[in-house]
């Protein structure tokens, strides 16, 4: 009765008795559901009780892209205005899924979180089961972390396997990762971009995130990857490459050797400079 007054109020329903009828007749008095609904004059009482016991609510989307900091992706619910509810703590690092989300307006943005968090829990365990044999990572969280960074430095998704089996090269080989990305997360706890060129006093900077002053992995992800860099941490390609640099065509070129490496960094600055310039 309550719903038939306040669609009559509106004018949607111009007959709320013959409303709560059918409502009854139709035995979907106790079916509605509860939401936010689009409804229109031209819609028969037939049509709106069925939008209704079906759930038809309005739908709205959000988009969490891969690399998204947990940081941002709090950022982003906490401006949406159609979302209700506070978020007091960012979740940790990596354990937000980022994928398309549909809600409704009214919905907590705290139970948007467990929607993500509950999501990339079951990716992870299921990559988790799926790795290579021979990998050195001990846990999933260091599956995460590892995928934390090939989605930073990925910049072609055609490139993910063979970034993931640079830096698997560079753990079996006691290296340091010297990753770009975990020196800038260092700096920026994914807050936002580093606005600037990264430096050579940036890489000498102590960080528990600078992989070019610590050993295997940085302290927690440095982002939260998507489903296909996950994949590519626990499953990378065969390779003997041990380096790589940008190649200024938004993606990179990739060594065996220090000697050709070296090579291919000083064409890249020839390429950024060249940029620069122009």
């Amino acid at each position: 009765k309550k719903i038939a007054t306040e669609l009559a109020n509106q004018g949607i329903v111009k007959n709320k008795v013959l409303f709560v009828f059918f409502a009854r007749v139709f035995n979907l008095d106790r079916e509605i559901k509860s939401g936010e609904y689009y409804l229109s004059t031209s819609q028969s009482i037939q049509d709106i009780l069925s939008d209704l016991s079906i759930g038809s609510v309005i739908s709205n989307r959000i988009l969490v892209p891969e690399g998204t900091s947990s940081y941002q992706i709090v950022d982003i619910l906490r401006k949406l205005e159609s979302l209700v509810g506070t978020i007091t703590k960012v979740p940790v690092e990596g354990s937000l899924a980022p994928d398309t989300y549909f809600y409704s307006n009214g919905q907590s943005r705290l139970l948007m979180l467990e929607q993500m968090k509950a999501s990339q829990r079951s990716i992870l365990k299921r990559t988790w089961q799926t790795r290579q044999a021979n990998l050195l990572l001990k846990t999933p969280e260091e599956l995460m972390i590892l995928a934390s960074i090939i989605e930073k430095e990925s910049g072609n998704d055609s490139e993910r396997e063979i970034i993931a089996s640079v830096l698997h090269n560079r753990l079996k080989n006691n290296m340091r990762l010297q990753a770009d990305p975990t020196v800038i997360y260092g700096i920026t706890r994914g807050k936002g971009s580093l606005g600037r060129r990264l430096l050579k006093s940036d890489l000498k900077k102590s960080s528990v995130y600078n992989t070019y002053m610590i050993d295997r992995l940085p302290k927690t992800p440095i982002c939260n990857p998507g489903e296909a860099s996950l994949l590519a941490a626990a499953n990378p390609v065969s390779t003997n490459y041990f380096y790589y640099v940008a190649n200024g065509k938004g993606g990179h070129t990739f060594a065996e050797t220090l000697e050709e490496h070296n090579k291919n960094v000083r064409l890249w600055r020839k390429i950024r400079n060249a940029s620069i310039g122009n």
